[in-house]
C-alpha cells in the first residue's frame, strides 16, 4: 500500500488562501500609507523626497507668487453715544474723581483699533453741576484726557447737546480735544468749519470722517453758519459738496448721522433718507446716533449703514434696551468694507459699558437684522483669573483670501533713539530701511508671511517678530539629542531686537506644530506682561483656523489652557 500525504479539504484550501490575499492586501496598504507619511514630510531617503533644501524652498515660493496679494485692512472701532455729564459725572466723582472710570472695562477692546470713533455727546467746558433729570449737558476738564487714554482718535461733534453751553463750549471743546490729539468733526467756528472733513492715515489708507445733525430737534442758534459758531446739519446740497470734497481727498468716507427718533427699534424716513443720501454723494459707510437703542444695520448700494450704534456711555437706565450698544469693529481696505465684527455692551450700574455675552448677546444683536458668524477668541475672566473663550460675531461684506501674499508697511523707532524706521514687507521679504539705506532684511531662503512689533520675551524692550516659512527645522546649532533635521518648509516664529543699530535674533524657534498664520501681542490678564495671540492653521488641512494663547515664560513660549488658572 503507497502512502498518501494527507489531504486538505477544499473548502479549507479556499479560506486560506483568501486568508493570506487578505494579509498581503493589508500589508500592501500599511506599507503604502507608510511611505505616504515618509514622502509626505520629506523623510524617505532615496528617489522619493530627495530634493534639497533650496529646491524644497524655491517650489514654496513659486507657489506663494502665484497667491493673490492683499494688503493689510485698517480698523476702525465704532461705538455709539458717549455722555460724560449728569449722571455718569456723579458716578466719576463718586470713584475718585477719575474721568478714565466709564472706560475701565471696555480700554482694552477700543485700543485694538488703528481708529477709535465716537459720538461725543456733550461739550467739555467750566460750568455749573449739571443734576438729574436736566437736559442741558456738560462734562468737566480732564474728560479730554481720558477719552485719549481710552482710545479714542476721532468724534462727532454735530449733535443736539454739544452747543448746550453756548458758543463758548463748542470752542472750549475743539479746543481741549485739540490738546490732546483727539480728531473731530462736526462742529466748528463757521459753517466752512463745521462741514470740513476730519483725515486720519493709517495702514496706507486715508480715511475722511465727516458729521451732521438733524436740524429738526435743534435750535437755529446751535446751527453753524458763515459767521456763527455751531454744530454741522444737514443740508442736501452742502452735505453733498462735503461729502464729495472729502471723497477727493481720501480713499474712504465715513459719515456720522445723528438722526432719528429716540428710543424707537427702527429707523424713521429722514434717517433712511439722511443715510442714502450719503452715500448716494459718495459716502462709503454711514454711522448713526442719537436714538440711544440699536437699530439695524441695511447695505445700500454696496455701502453700510448703521442706523443706531445706541449708547455706550450714559446714565438712561432705566431700560434694558438704553443700556444696550453695540461697538463695532470695521475692517477696511482699498477695495472697501472687508467684514466687520460686533461686540455686544451693557451699562452697568456704574455708567460703565461691559461686554455681553452667550445669549443676552446674541438678543441684543438680533435688531441688526444681520446673519453673523460667531467666532471664538480667547478672553480674560477676572472673576475666575482664568482665560476662556469668547465669541465675537463676524458679517464678511466679501470672505478674506485663506491664501495671499501679505503686503504690510510699518514706521516705528523700535531701538528708541528718535527716528523711525520704515518696515516693509512684500513678496515674502521684509525690509528695514531708513530713508533710502536698507538696514536689514530676512534672508533670501525665508519666506515671511507677516511682522509684527511689540515686547514678544516681556523684558521691557520692543522686538521685531516674524512668522516665517523655512526649509529645515534647525539652523547650524542643531539639539545633540535630534539625529536627523526635518527638511520639510514648516513655519517658524523668529525674534529679533535692534542692538546698537543692527538687528539680533534672540530666539528662533524649530518647526512649529501647526502654522500660525496671524500673530498679535496684548496684555489681556493686565499683569503688565504680553500673551501671544495667534490664529493656527493645520500643515494637512490649509482651511483649518483656530485661535490660540501663549505666554513667554523665560525660554520660550507655553500654550495656555481654557479655564485653567493663571499665575502672577
Amino acid at each position: 500500500m503507497t502512502a498518501r500525504s494527507p489531504s486538505c479539504p477544499a473548502g479549507l484550501k479556499l479560506l486560506l488562501l483568501n486568508e493570506m490575499k487578505r494579509f498581503l492586501i493589508i500589508t500592501i496598504i500599511i506599507v503604502l500609507g507608510c511611505l505616504g507619511y515618509l514622502v509626505k514630510n520629506d523623510l524617505l531617503p532615496g528617489a522619493w523626497g530627495s530634493d534639497s533644501p533650496e529646491e524644497k524652498f524655491t517650489a514654496f515660493r513659486e507657489k506663494k507668487m502665484k497667491l493673490p496679494s492683499r494688503t493689510e485692512p485698517a480698523c476702525l472701532v465704532a461705538v455709539g453715544d458717549i455722555m460724560l455729564s449728569r449722571g455718569v459725572a456723579g458716578e466719576i466723582r463718586e470713584h475718585g474723581d477719575d474721568p478714565r472710570h466709564p472706560f475701565l472695562k471696555i480700554e482694552k477692546y477700543l485700543k485694538s483699533g488703528d481708529i477709535v470713533f465716537g459720538n461725543l455727546e456733550n461739550p467739555i467746558t467750566p460750568g455749573r453741576e449739571i443734576l438729574m433729570p436736566e437736559m442741558t449737558l456738560r462734562a468737566e476738564l480732564g474728560v479730554e484726557i481720558a477719552l485719549k487714554d481710552a482710545g479714542f482718535t476721532v468724534l462727532s461733534l454735530a449733535n443736539n447737546h454739544l452747543p448746550d453751553f453756548g458758543s463758548q463750549g463748542v470752542l472750549d471743546t475743539m479746543d481741549y480735544l485739540d490738546s490732546t490729539g483727539i480728531g473731530h468733526a462736526g462742529a466748528g467756528k463757521t459753517e466752512g468749519e463745521a462741514f470740513a472733513a476730519e483725515f486720519i492715515e493709517v495702514k496706507g489708507l486715508k480715511l475722511a470722517f465727516l458729521a451732521f445733525t438733524d436740524p429738526a430737534f435743534v435750535p437755529d442758534s446751535y446751527l453753524a453758519r458763515e459767521e456763527h459758531t455751531g454744530v454741522a446739519f444737514f443740508d442736501q446740497e452742502k452735505m453733498r459738496a462735503a461729502v464729495h470734497d472729502a471723497g477727493e481727498k481720501a480713499d474712504f468716507v465715513v459719515v456720522s448721522m445723528h438722526a432719528g427718533t429716540e428710543y424707537e427699534t427702527g429707523p424713521d424716513l429722514a434717517q433712511k433718507r439722511f443715510a442714502r443720501l450719503a452715500v448716494d454723494a459718495g459716502a462709503d459707510l454711514v454711522l448713526g446716533h442719537h436714538p440711544h437703542v440699536v437699530q439695524k444695520i441695511e447695505k445700500y448700494k454696496g455701502k453700510y449703514i448703521f442706523y443706531s450704534l445706541g449708547n455706550f456711555v450714559f446714565d438712561q437706565k432705566w431700560s434694558r434696551a438704553t443700556r444696550v450698544g453695540l461697538a463695532a469693529k470695521i475692517f477696511i481696505t482699498p477695495e472697501g468694507v472687508e467684514k466687520f465684527e460686533l461686540l455686544p455692551v451693557y451699562i452697568n450700574d456704574q455708567d460703565q459699558p461691559q461686554v455681553l455675552a452667550g445669549e443676552e448677546a446674541e438678543l441684543a444683536l438680533q435688531n441688526t437684522g444681520l446673519r453673523l458668524e460667531a467666532a471664538t477668541i480667547p478672553a480674560w475672566d477676572q472673576e475666575g483669573m482664568v482665560f476662556r473663550e469668547a465669541k465675537r460675531y463676524v458679517f464678511y461684506a466679501r470672505k478674506p483670501l485663506l491664501e495671499s501674499r501679505l503686503e504690510k508697511c510699518r514706521r516705528f523707532d523700535l531701538d528708541q533713539d528718535g527716528d523711525c524706521e520704515d518696515y516693509t514687507l512684500q513678496d515674502g521679504k521684509l525690509r528695514v530701511s531708513t530713508g533710502a539705506q536698507t538696514i536689514w532684511e530676512s534672508q533670501d531662503d525665508w519666506w515671511v508671511d507677516d511682522f509684527f512689533l511689540g515686547d514678544a520675551d516681556n523684558d521691557g524692550v520692543f522686538d521685531l517678530n516674524l512668522l516665517v516659512w523655512k526649509s529645515g527645522s534647525f539652523g547650524r546649532h542643531k539639539p545633540f539629542w535630534i539625529t536627523r533635521d526635518d527638511m520639510s518648509v514648516k513655519n517658524h516664529l523668529f525674534i529679533f531686537k535692534r542692538v546698537e543699530g543692527c538687528f539680533k535674533a534672540v530666539w528662533q524657534s524649530s518647526n512649529l506644530d501647526r502654522p500660525n498664520y496671524e500673530a498679535a501681542l496684548a496684555d489681556l490678564d493686565g499683569d503688565g506682561k504680553n500673551e501671544l495671540l495667534v490664529t493656527e492653521g493645520d500643515y494637512a488641512d490649509p482651511e483649518k483656523r483656530e485661535a490660540g494663547i501663549w505666554k513667554w515664560n523665560g525660554w520660550g513660549f507655553s500654550k495656555i489652557a481654557y479655564g485653567e488658572p493663571q499665575d502672577f
